[in-house]
């Protein structure tokens, strides 16, 4: 089951990523699921604080929002 969570994930965050798109379990536990962030509410928002010295936080940034708007 959390093999196809993580392929569905992969699928629909990172569609337009092919690095994180297509790579393997663990590189992406390493790249994605292994990231110190943040999920905050306040202002009847949520958001995702992360390091923008992280290499793939625009990636993961966006992927967050693509998940939130296809399940939200």
């Amino acid at each position: 089951m959390a093999t196809d969570l993580i392929a569905w994930t992969k699928l629909i965050a990172f569609a337009d990523h092919p690095v994180l798109a297509k790579c393997e379990i663990a590189a992406f536990r390493y790249r994605v699921l292994h990231v110190a962030a943040r999920v905050t509410r306040g202002g009847r928002q949520m958001r995702l604080r992360i390091d923008k010295a992280w290499r793939w936080a625009a990636a993961i940034a966006t992927g967050w929002g693509r998940l939130r708007t296809a399940f939200g």
